[in-house]
């Protein structure tokens, strides 16, 4: 991937980031579904440059950031995108730049969807069915175990097809070496990896 556009969410006092991140990976993800192969794949990837993690207060935390980048190889299929159309309602909110040559790369992403085995909710139904007790007793049990299954950042999206909301926890491991590969319709991949630096 040699080529990549680069998103920034703008600061809002009144808006959410969380309410633009999820506006704007809407629009990017019908963007890429225009893209699509016959095998729902696309030639695009994404990264967040600011993904970090730390501890507060005895939690582990984590954040996308404010910034997105999407890869191609070539400035003609960041073209062929055409982001300005798909986020033309966010200029507000979402600062686009113009594509740019990949350089100084220091290693390699993949950057994946995680989906936990099990909500916490469902673990404590199954918890209070089989220790007689109350939903609430469960879910105070389990309080921390929601952390344990959902330790990444995410986007709160809505499903399209089944107006069902669902939360797209992201994944983002440093790898050392380069593997070209193709995306799913998110720009996600659990191979195929994007440049960092």
């Amino acid at each position: 991937m040699d080529y990549y556009i680069e998103l920034t969410l703008i600061k809002d006092s009144e808006i959410s980031p969380y309410f633009i991140w999820s506006k704007l990976y809407t629009q990017l993800h019908l963007a890429f579904v225009e893209q699509k192969d016959a095998n729902e794949q696309i030639p695009y990837g994404v990264s967040f440059p600011e993904y970090k993690s730390f501890e507060a207060k005895g939690k582990q935390i984590m954040l996308l950031g404010s910034k997105l980048r999407v890869f191609a190889n070539s400035v003609d299929e960041l073209q062929k995108l055409d982001l300005d159309k798909w986020l033309a309602r966010f200029t507000d909110y979402v600062h686009v730049k113009s594509p740019k040559r990949v350089e100084n790369v220091t290693h390699y992403l993949t950057v994946n969807r995680y989906r936990p085995q099990a909500s916490a909710e469902n673990l404590a139904r199954r918890y209070a069915r089989r220790h007689g007790v109350s939903l609430e007793d469960a879910l105070k049990r389990l309080e921390g175990f929601k952390q344990k299954l959902e330790p990444f950042p995410y986007i709160q999206l809505k499903s399209l097809s089944g107006a069902r909301e669902f939360s797209l926890c992201i994944k983002q491991t440093t790898k050392a070496q380069p593997n070209i590969g193709k995306f799913s319709t998110y720009g996600l991949s659990a191979t195929s990896t994007v440049p960092h630096w």
